[in-house]
Protein backbone atom coordinates (compact mmCIF):
# COMPACT_ATOMS: atom_id res chain seq x y z
CA UNK A 1 0.00 0.00 0.00
CA UNK A 2 2.69 2.46 1.06
CA UNK A 3 5.00 1.31 -1.71
CA UNK A 4 2.35 2.01 -4.35
CA UNK A 5 1.79 5.54 -3.03
CA UNK A 6 5.52 6.19 -3.06
CA UNK A 7 5.74 5.02 -6.65
CA UNK A 8 2.92 7.38 -7.65
CA UNK A 9 4.57 10.25 -5.79
CA UNK A 10 7.89 9.61 -7.49
CA UNK A 11 6.16 9.51 -10.89
CA UNK A 12 4.42 12.85 -10.23
CA UNK A 13 7.69 14.46 -9.15
CA UNK A 14 9.41 13.01 -12.19
CA UNK A 15 6.75 14.39 -14.56
CA UNK A 16 6.96 17.84 -12.91
CA UNK A 17 10.74 17.85 -13.25
CA UNK A 18 10.40 16.77 -16.87
CA UNK A 19 8.04 19.65 -17.65
CA UNK A 20 10.33 22.19 -15.97
CA UNK A 21 13.47 20.95 -17.69
CA UNK A 22 13.05 19.26 -21.05
CA UNK A 23 9.57 20.71 -21.56
CA UNK A 24 10.92 24.23 -21.05
CA UNK A 25 13.75 23.57 -23.52
CA UNK A 26 11.28 22.29 -26.13
CA UNK A 27 8.86 25.20 -25.69
CA UNK A 28 11.67 27.76 -25.78
CA UNK A 29 13.04 26.17 -28.94
CA UNK A 30 9.65 26.34 -30.67
CA UNK A 31 9.30 30.02 -29.81
CA UNK A 32 12.84 30.70 -30.98
CA UNK A 33 12.14 28.93 -34.28
CA UNK A 34 9.17 31.23 -34.86
CA UNK A 35 11.29 34.29 -34.10
CA UNK A 36 14.07 32.96 -36.32
CA UNK A 37 11.60 32.84 -39.20
CA UNK A 38 10.82 36.49 -38.53
CA UNK A 39 14.57 37.26 -38.65
CA UNK A 40 14.88 35.56 -42.04
CA UNK A 41 11.83 37.40 -43.37
CA UNK A 42 13.20 40.75 -42.23
CA UNK A 43 16.61 39.96 -43.71
CA UNK A 44 15.10 39.25 -47.14
CA UNK A 45 12.98 42.38 -46.84
CA UNK A 46 16.03 44.45 -45.97
CA UNK A 47 17.99 43.37 -49.07
CA UNK A 48 14.94 44.09 -51.23
CA UNK A 49 14.29 47.55 -49.81
CA UNK A 50 17.84 48.82 -49.35
CA UNK A 51 20.10 47.45 -52.09
CA UNK A 52 22.23 50.64 -52.00
CA UNK A 53 23.07 50.56 -48.31
CA UNK A 54 26.69 50.76 -47.23
CA UNK A 55 28.64 47.53 -47.45
CA UNK A 56 29.40 47.49 -43.73
CA UNK A 57 25.68 47.52 -42.94
CA UNK A 58 24.99 44.68 -45.36
CA UNK A 59 27.83 42.66 -43.85
CA UNK A 60 26.44 43.23 -40.36
CA UNK A 61 22.96 42.14 -41.44
CA UNK A 62 24.41 39.04 -43.10
CA UNK A 63 26.49 38.22 -40.01
CA UNK A 64 23.51 38.48 -37.66
CA UNK A 65 21.40 36.36 -40.00
CA UNK A 66 24.10 33.64 -40.18
CA UNK A 67 24.54 33.70 -36.40
CA UNK A 68 20.78 33.39 -35.99
CA UNK A 69 20.64 30.37 -38.30
CA UNK A 70 23.51 28.76 -36.39
CA UNK A 71 21.71 29.44 -33.12
CA UNK A 72 18.54 27.80 -34.47
CA UNK A 73 20.54 24.76 -35.57
CA UNK A 74 22.12 24.44 -32.11
CA UNK A 75 18.71 24.70 -30.43
CA UNK A 76 17.41 21.88 -32.63
CA UNK A 77 20.51 19.81 -31.83
CA UNK A 78 19.92 20.31 -28.11
CA UNK A 79 16.34 19.10 -28.43
CA UNK A 80 17.46 16.05 -30.39
CA UNK A 81 20.05 15.14 -27.76
CA UNK A 82 17.69 15.68 -24.81
CA UNK A 83 14.47 14.24 -26.20
CA UNK A 84 15.48 11.64 -28.81
CA UNK A 85 19.04 10.43 -28.33
CA UNK A 86 18.62 10.17 -24.55
CA UNK A 87 14.95 9.26 -24.40
CA UNK A 88 14.14 7.60 -21.08
CA UNK A 89 17.35 8.77 -19.42
CA UNK A 90 16.20 10.38 -16.18
CA UNK A 91 19.56 12.03 -15.50
CA UNK A 92 19.92 13.78 -18.84
CA UNK A 93 18.26 16.98 -17.56
CA UNK A 94 21.30 17.63 -15.35
CA UNK A 95 23.72 17.22 -18.25
CA UNK A 96 24.87 20.23 -20.24
CA UNK A 97 25.00 19.34 -23.90
CA UNK A 98 27.69 21.07 -25.96
CA UNK A 99 25.05 22.60 -28.24
CA UNK A 100 23.50 24.44 -25.28
CA UNK A 101 26.88 26.01 -24.50
CA UNK A 102 27.24 27.08 -28.14
CA UNK A 103 23.82 28.79 -28.03
CA UNK A 104 25.04 30.85 -25.06
CA UNK A 105 28.07 32.03 -27.05
CA UNK A 106 26.02 32.76 -30.18
CA UNK A 107 23.49 34.74 -28.15
CA UNK A 108 26.34 36.80 -26.71
CA UNK A 109 27.72 37.50 -30.19
CA UNK A 110 24.37 38.70 -31.53
CA UNK A 111 23.79 40.78 -28.41
CA UNK A 112 27.28 42.31 -28.68
CA UNK A 113 26.77 43.33 -32.33
CA UNK A 114 23.37 44.87 -31.66
CA UNK A 115 24.58 46.73 -28.58
CA UNK A 116 27.54 48.12 -30.53
CA UNK A 117 25.23 49.17 -33.35
CA UNK A 118 22.96 51.16 -31.06
CA UNK A 119 25.94 52.53 -29.15
CA UNK A 120 27.16 53.92 -32.47
CA UNK A 121 23.75 55.54 -32.93
CA UNK A 122 24.20 57.24 -29.58
CA UNK A 123 27.68 58.32 -30.68
CA UNK A 124 26.15 59.91 -33.78
CA UNK A 125 23.28 61.60 -31.95
CA UNK A 126 25.55 62.90 -29.19
CA UNK A 127 27.99 64.34 -31.76
CA UNK A 128 30.84 62.07 -30.77
CA UNK A 129 30.48 61.76 -27.01
CA UNK A 130 33.14 59.14 -26.32
CA UNK A 131 32.52 59.03 -22.59
CA UNK A 132 29.01 57.66 -23.07
CA UNK A 133 29.62 55.40 -26.05
CA UNK A 134 32.98 54.19 -24.74
CA UNK A 135 31.37 53.06 -21.49
CA UNK A 136 28.60 51.26 -23.35
CA UNK A 137 31.05 49.47 -25.63
CA UNK A 138 33.20 48.47 -22.65
CA UNK A 139 30.20 46.97 -20.84
CA UNK A 140 29.21 45.16 -24.03
CA UNK A 141 32.68 43.66 -24.25
CA UNK A 142 32.58 42.53 -20.61
CA UNK A 143 29.20 40.90 -21.26
CA UNK A 144 30.67 39.09 -24.28
CA UNK A 145 33.66 37.82 -22.31
CA UNK A 146 31.40 36.62 -19.49
CA UNK A 147 29.30 34.66 -21.99
CA UNK A 148 32.36 33.07 -23.57
CA UNK A 149 33.63 32.02 -20.15
CA UNK A 150 30.19 30.59 -19.40
CA UNK A 151 30.15 28.60 -22.65
CA UNK A 152 33.67 27.27 -22.12
CA UNK A 153 32.95 26.12 -18.56
CA UNK A 154 29.67 24.53 -19.60
CA UNK A 155 31.50 22.45 -22.20
CA UNK A 156 34.21 21.52 -19.70
CA UNK A 157 31.99 20.64 -16.73
CA UNK A 158 28.97 19.19 -18.59
CA UNK A 159 26.92 19.29 -15.40
CA UNK A 160 24.43 21.95 -14.33
CA UNK A 161 24.83 21.46 -10.57
CA UNK A 162 28.58 21.77 -10.74
CA UNK A 163 28.40 24.75 -13.08
CA UNK A 164 25.94 26.58 -10.81
CA UNK A 165 28.16 25.97 -7.81
CA UNK A 166 31.42 27.11 -9.43
CA UNK A 167 30.60 29.53 -12.25
CA UNK A 168 26.97 30.46 -11.82
CA UNK A 169 27.96 34.04 -10.96
CA UNK A 170 29.57 34.48 -14.39
CA UNK A 171 26.32 33.64 -16.18
CA UNK A 172 24.46 35.95 -13.77
CA UNK A 173 26.89 38.77 -14.56
CA UNK A 174 26.35 38.35 -18.30
CA UNK A 175 22.56 38.50 -18.07
CA UNK A 176 22.64 41.43 -15.65
CA UNK A 177 24.96 43.43 -17.93
CA UNK A 178 22.75 42.69 -20.93
CA UNK A 179 19.65 44.01 -19.18
CA UNK A 180 21.53 47.06 -17.86
CA UNK A 181 22.83 47.86 -21.35
CA UNK A 182 19.31 47.69 -22.77
CA UNK A 183 18.12 50.24 -20.22
CA UNK A 184 21.11 52.57 -20.69
CA UNK A 185 20.94 52.46 -24.50
CA UNK A 186 17.20 53.14 -24.51
CA UNK A 187 17.62 56.03 -22.07
CA UNK A 188 20.52 57.48 -24.05
CA UNK A 189 18.68 57.32 -27.37
CA UNK A 190 15.54 58.84 -25.89
CA UNK A 191 17.53 61.67 -24.29
CA UNK A 192 19.36 62.66 -27.46
CA UNK A 193 16.28 62.24 -29.63
CA UNK A 194 14.22 64.49 -27.38
CA UNK A 195 17.03 67.02 -27.34
CA UNK A 196 16.91 67.12 -31.14
CA UNK A 197 13.29 68.26 -31.36
CA UNK A 198 12.92 71.01 -33.96
CA UNK A 199 9.68 72.73 -32.94
CA UNK A 200 7.91 71.66 -36.15
CA UNK A 201 5.20 69.21 -35.27
CA UNK A 202 5.72 67.06 -38.38
CA UNK A 203 9.34 66.40 -37.52
CA UNK A 204 8.62 66.26 -33.80
CA UNK A 205 5.94 63.67 -34.44
CA UNK A 206 8.51 61.50 -36.22
CA UNK A 207 10.94 61.96 -33.32
CA UNK A 208 8.17 60.98 -30.90
CA UNK A 209 7.49 57.85 -32.97
CA UNK A 210 11.18 56.95 -32.96
CA UNK A 211 11.35 57.54 -29.20
CA UNK A 212 8.35 55.30 -28.56
CA UNK A 213 9.78 52.66 -30.88
CA UNK A 214 13.08 52.86 -29.00
CA UNK A 215 11.39 52.32 -25.65
CA UNK A 216 9.35 49.39 -26.95
CA UNK A 217 12.38 47.65 -28.47
CA UNK A 218 14.53 48.15 -25.41
CA UNK A 219 11.70 47.14 -23.09
CA UNK A 220 11.03 43.88 -24.94
CA UNK A 221 14.62 42.64 -24.86
CA UNK A 222 15.21 43.96 -21.34
CA UNK A 223 12.13 42.30 -19.85
CA UNK A 224 12.93 38.96 -21.49
CA UNK A 225 16.50 39.09 -20.21
CA UNK A 226 15.40 40.05 -16.69
CA UNK A 227 12.83 37.24 -16.56
CA UNK A 228 15.46 34.76 -17.72
CA UNK A 229 17.84 36.12 -15.06
CA UNK A 230 15.20 35.76 -12.33
CA UNK A 231 14.45 32.18 -13.37
CA UNK A 232 18.18 31.42 -13.35
CA UNK A 233 18.74 32.87 -9.88
CA UNK A 234 15.55 31.53 -8.27
CA UNK A 235 15.14 28.21 -10.13
CA UNK A 236 18.62 27.21 -11.24
CA UNK A 237 17.72 23.56 -10.64
CA UNK A 238 15.49 23.51 -13.76
CA UNK A 239 15.88 24.70 -17.35
CA UNK A 240 13.14 27.32 -17.58
CA UNK A 241 15.83 30.01 -17.82
CA UNK A 242 17.33 28.19 -20.82
CA UNK A 243 14.03 28.18 -22.70
CA UNK A 244 13.81 31.96 -22.26
CA UNK A 245 17.48 32.35 -23.13
CA UNK A 246 16.87 30.70 -26.50
CA UNK A 247 14.57 33.59 -27.45
CA UNK A 248 16.87 36.44 -26.37
CA UNK A 249 19.15 36.43 -29.42
CA UNK A 250 16.12 36.30 -31.74
CA UNK A 251 14.60 39.36 -30.10
CA UNK A 252 17.84 41.31 -30.46
CA UNK A 253 18.18 40.32 -34.12
CA UNK A 254 14.58 41.30 -34.86
CA UNK A 255 15.05 44.61 -33.05
CA UNK A 256 18.11 45.41 -35.17
CA UNK A 257 16.49 44.46 -38.47
CA UNK A 258 13.21 46.20 -37.69
CA UNK A 259 15.20 49.36 -37.00
CA UNK A 260 16.78 49.23 -40.44
CA UNK A 261 13.58 48.33 -42.28
CA UNK A 262 11.58 51.15 -40.69
CA UNK A 263 13.58 53.91 -42.39
CA UNK A 264 11.50 54.17 -45.57
CA UNK A 265 8.30 54.33 -43.57
CA UNK A 266 9.67 57.19 -41.48
CA UNK A 267 10.97 59.00 -44.55
CA UNK A 268 7.65 58.76 -46.40
CA UNK A 269 5.87 59.96 -43.28
CA UNK A 270 8.13 62.99 -43.08
CA UNK A 271 7.51 63.80 -46.73
CA UNK A 272 3.78 63.21 -46.79
CA UNK A 273 2.55 64.64 -43.50
CA UNK A 274 4.06 68.12 -43.49
CA UNK A 275 1.67 69.78 -45.91
CA UNK A 276 -1.38 68.31 -44.28
CA UNK A 277 -0.39 69.10 -40.73
CA UNK A 278 1.25 72.47 -41.37
CA UNK A 279 -0.13 74.54 -44.27
CA UNK A 280 2.80 76.57 -45.46
CA UNK A 281 2.40 80.34 -45.53
CA UNK A 282 2.24 80.41 -49.31
CA UNK A 283 0.15 82.90 -51.24
CA UNK A 284 -0.70 81.52 -54.67
CA UNK A 285 -1.65 84.27 -57.12
CA UNK A 286 -4.46 82.36 -58.84
CA UNK A 287 -6.22 81.26 -55.70
CA UNK A 288 -5.63 84.71 -54.23
CA UNK A 289 -7.38 86.40 -57.13
CA UNK A 290 -10.30 83.98 -57.05
CA UNK A 291 -10.87 84.42 -53.34
CA UNK A 292 -10.54 88.16 -53.60
CA UNK A 293 -13.65 88.39 -55.78
CA UNK A 294 -15.80 87.17 -52.92
CA UNK A 295 -13.88 88.62 -49.98
CA UNK A 296 -14.82 92.25 -49.31
CA UNK A 297 -11.68 92.88 -47.30
CA UNK A 298 -9.46 91.56 -50.07
CA UNK A 299 -11.37 93.43 -52.73
CA UNK A 300 -10.98 96.65 -50.78
CA UNK A 301 -7.24 96.14 -50.59
CA UNK A 302 -7.06 95.90 -54.42
CA UNK A 303 -8.89 99.11 -55.25
CA UNK A 304 -5.68 100.90 -56.17
CA UNK A 305 -4.76 99.73 -59.69
CA UNK A 306 -1.24 100.99 -59.23
CA UNK A 307 -0.66 98.90 -56.12
CA UNK A 308 2.32 96.62 -55.71
CA UNK A 309 1.79 92.88 -56.00
CA UNK A 310 3.92 90.65 -53.80
CA UNK A 311 4.39 87.07 -54.91
CA UNK A 312 6.03 84.56 -52.56
CA UNK A 313 7.07 81.15 -53.81
CA UNK A 314 8.20 78.76 -51.09
CA UNK A 315 9.79 75.46 -51.99
CA UNK A 316 10.31 72.78 -49.40
CA UNK A 317 13.00 70.26 -50.19
CA UNK A 318 13.61 67.19 -48.04
CA UNK A 319 17.10 65.88 -48.50
CA UNK A 320 18.05 62.61 -46.82
CA UNK A 321 21.63 61.46 -46.84
CA UNK A 322 21.32 57.82 -45.93
CA UNK A 323 24.27 55.54 -45.42
CA UNK A 324 22.07 52.65 -44.38
CA UNK A 325 22.15 53.21 -40.63
CA UNK A 326 19.36 54.86 -38.67
CA UNK A 327 20.16 57.50 -36.06
CA UNK A 328 17.93 55.95 -33.40
CA UNK A 329 16.44 52.54 -32.81
CA UNK A 330 14.37 53.17 -35.87
CA UNK A 331 15.70 56.30 -37.60
CA UNK A 332 18.24 57.10 -40.31
CA UNK A 333 21.87 57.91 -39.70
CA UNK A 334 21.15 61.58 -40.06
CA UNK A 335 17.54 62.71 -39.81
CA UNK A 336 15.94 64.21 -42.88
CA UNK A 337 17.09 67.77 -43.20
CA UNK A 338 14.39 70.21 -44.14
CA UNK A 339 15.63 73.14 -46.14
CA UNK A 340 13.19 75.92 -46.92
CA UNK A 341 14.06 78.36 -49.63
CA UNK A 342 11.95 81.41 -50.20
CA UNK A 343 12.04 83.05 -53.55
CA UNK A 344 10.47 86.47 -53.24
CA UNK A 345 9.84 88.40 -56.39
CA UNK A 346 8.33 91.83 -56.52
CA UNK A 347 6.64 93.24 -59.66
CA UNK A 348 4.77 96.48 -60.23
CA UNK A 349 1.46 96.47 -62.03
CA UNK A 350 1.28 99.23 -64.71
Amino acid sequence: MFSDSRVVEVQVVSMTALRNTLGAVLLGSLISMFLSGAVTMQTVLYFQLYPRDALRVKLMVSAIWILDLAHAAMACTANWEYLIANFGNSTISDTINWSVAVTVALTALVTFLVHCFFSHRIHTLSRGNLYVTGGLCLLSLVRLVAAFVTAAEMIRLQNYDEFVRKFGWVFTLGLALSAALDVMIAMGLCFYLRRGRTGFSSMDRIIDSITLYTIENGLLTCVTTIVSLICWVVMSHNLIFLGLHFAISKLYANSFLATLNARKSLLSRSQGSSDRDHPLPVLFPDSYSRRSQFNPFTARSQVDPTGTRLQINVQKTIQCENDGEPSGYASSDSPPEDASEGDITKSSRP
